[in-house]
C-alpha cells in the first residue's frame, strides 16, 4: 500500500521515489503486489480482530488502499465498501471501478484534514502506510485519525516489517515508540496489540 511516493527528504540524499508500475509488480522485491499483499497488509489480522472483538463496522476508511484489493476484502468481510486515498496514479486507475469513486488519489498527509473539515466520522480507519510517513508527519496524521474514527488498526511500520528490497519502508521503529505516539494522538490501547480506539 502507497501513501505517498517519496518527499525531498525521503531517499538516498534526497532522491524522489516513485511508486508506479515496477514498484507494485516487484512489491518489496518479491512479486505482484496482486498476490501477496495479504502478508503485507495485515487485512486478515484487521478483520478478524473487528470480528473477535464483535466491533460494529458500518464504515471504514482506508488510508493507503494500492490496487483496491482490500476494498474487496472489507466488503466480502463487512458487507460495506471502504472510502480512502491512494497517492500513485497508477495503483488508482486499477482499483476496480466500483470501489473507485469512493477512493481519492491523494496523499493521506492533505486526505485526512479535509475528512475533518468536511466532519466525516468512520467506525474503522485501516492502513498499513504509516511506514512511508516522515517522523515528522506521524503526530499530525495520528491526531487527524483519532478525531475521524473509532477504532485505527494498524500493522505495519513497526521494526519487523523491514524489508531490504523496498526503499519505500523508511518509518520502522519498535512498537513502544508507535505506542507512545498513539497514546499521545488520543487513542487508547485494546487487548489487540494492533487496534487502537479513541
Amino acid at each position: 500500500m502507497s501513501a505517498f511516493s517519496g518527499s525531498p527528504d525521503g531517499g538516498e540524499k534526497g532522491k524522489q521515489l516513485r511508486v508506479d508500475a515496477a514498484y507494485f509488480e516487484r512489491y518489496c522485491g518479491r512479486g505482484p503486489y496482486a498476490r501477496i499483499y495479504r502478508e503485507h497488509s495485515g487485512i486478515g489480522n484487521c478483520i478478524a480482530t473487528l470480528r473477535r472483538e464483535r466491533i460494529a463496522v458500518g464504515s471504514l476508511l482506508v488510508l493507503g488502499v494500492a490496487t483496491g484489493e482490500v476494498l474487496a476484502d472489507f466488503e466480502e468481510a463487512f458487507g460495506v465498501r471502504p472510502f480512502g486515498c491512494e497517492l500513485s496514479s497508477w495503483a488508482h486507475a486499477r482499483i476496480p471501478a466500483r470501489f473507485r469513486r469512493r477512493i481519492r488519489r491523494a496523499d493521506l498527509r492533505r486526505y485526512l484534514p479535509e475528512q475533518v473539515r468536511a466532519g466525516r466520522h468512520f467506525d474503522v480507519l485501516f492502513t498499513s502506510a504509516l511506514v512511508y510517513l516522515r517522523e515528522r508527519d506521524v503526530e499530525a496524521v495520528l491526531a487527524a485519525s483519532a478525531r475521524l474514527a473509532r477504532f485505527f488498526h494498524f500493522y505495519s511500520s513497526t521494526s519487523e516489517d523491514f524489508e531490504p528490497a523496498d526503499p519505500h519502508r523508511v518509518l520502522l521503529r519498535p512498537r513502544a515508540w508507535w505506542r507512545t505516539r498513539f497514546a499521545g494522538a488520543g487513542w487508547s490501547p485494546t487487548r489487540s496489540p494492533y487496534l487502537w480506539r479513541v
